[in-house]
């Protein structure tokens, strides 16, 4: 089993969330690989889906049934109970901090 160094635990407990933040391009792609690795897993639907661009600086966008939502620089790809999200930096950081001790998920 893989270790994902991509997501990490965010508070507020009882019901932390699993998030990645899109800190640079190099990035993307192990985002993308997450996103597939919860999608295998059932721990989202196969309708999901999570695409790169080819922009500069690249960008990634995930399309649910809620519509398309884009992952620009600096955002966080938010996975809790209700499913993935995008969150703005500022959205992010008023509802989740990272834990006091480290821990990563198994993906």
């Amino acid at each position: 089993m893989r270790r994902s160094t991509v997501a990490r635990y965010y508070l507020p407990w009882p019901a932390p969330v699993q998030a990645a933040h899109y800190t640079d391009p190099t990035v993307l792609p192990a985002i993308s690989h997450w996103v597939t690795a919860l999608r295998q897993q059932g721990k989202i639907p196969p309708d999901v889906t999570f695409t790169l661009t080819t922009d500069t600086p690249p960008t990634a966008t995930l399309t649910d049934n809620t519509g398309h939502h884009v992952l620009d620089p600096k955002s966080y790809l938010v996975l809790n109970h209700q499913g993935l999200h995008v969150l703005d930096p500022h959205t992010f950081h008023r509802h989740y901090q990272p834990p006091t001790t480290d821990r990563e998920w198994s993906t």
